[in-house]
């Protein structure tokens, strides 16, 4: 079974991750677009603010694959489960066959 209480904050404490890199990469580009300036200062700044966000994404993209592998997980068990059944459903049906048969 699906873990949907586990799954559904995280996926919106992922995207509200995301919307806050794109709001910050959006502030960002318009101070750069207002300040033209290309010295030392304001590239290096530019630069940390590159660095800051490239790690923020790497901790999205992890916090994605988490819980991806935990889906994967998930779906393996829930196949796992379905080919018993299926298994077991068979299983009865044949035995009620020759159970039937038997009887007449």
């Amino acid at each position: 079974m699906i873990p949907w209480a586990q799954l559904i904050p995280t996926a919106i404490s992922l995207v509200e991750v995301a919307g806050g890199i794109l709001s910050s990469n959006k502030k960002e580009k318009a101070k750069a677009a207002n300040n033209p300036s290309h010295d030392a200062a304001s590239l290096l700044s530019r630069i940390e603010i590159l660095e800051n966000n490239e790690l923020k994404q790497a901790e999205l993209i992890q916090q994605m694959a988490q819980q991806n592998l935990t889906l994967i997980k998930k779906a393996e068990n829930n196949y796992r489960l379905a080919v018993i059944g299926i298994c077991a459903s068979l299983l009865s049906i044949a035995l009620l066959l020759v159970l039937f048969f038997l009887k007449f």
